[in-house]
């Protein structure tokens, strides 16, 4: 008899969940601070403004013109293969870095 009503009791369906509420818009910053001033008695947080400081620089050609000699290492029974390239797609060049993994079978 449990058997029975624990069987009938997975076929009943859930409703679903109910949607997400959402919350209040805040209002958009009426003013901005275009300087940091500290002696003002407001709490201000300086930053720096620059957009570039996270980027990553190109290191530039490689020592004597030649490219980095390829690496090999033992993996397994295999080998892996790395080695740097320059590959073009659409007019548009940049390095790669090109992997090989050989497994007998």
């Amino acid at each position: 008899m449990l058997g029975a009503v624990l069987m009938l009791a997975q076929a009943v369906p859930v409703a679903p969940p109910p949607p997400p509420i959402a919350g209040p818009v805040l209002p958009r910053a009426l003013r901005v601070v275009s300087r940091c001033d500290p002696s003002a008695d407001d709490i201000v947080v300086c930053g720096k403004n620059d957009r570039d400081q996270y980027r990553v620089r190109p290191l530039g050609p490689p020592p004597n013109g030649n490219p980095p000699p390829p690496m090999t290492a033992k993996l397994g029974n295999g080998t892996i293969d790395g080695r740097a390239a320059q590959r073009c797609v659409g007019g548009f060049c940049a390095a790669a870095a090109m992997v090989t993994v050989k497994l007998p079978f």
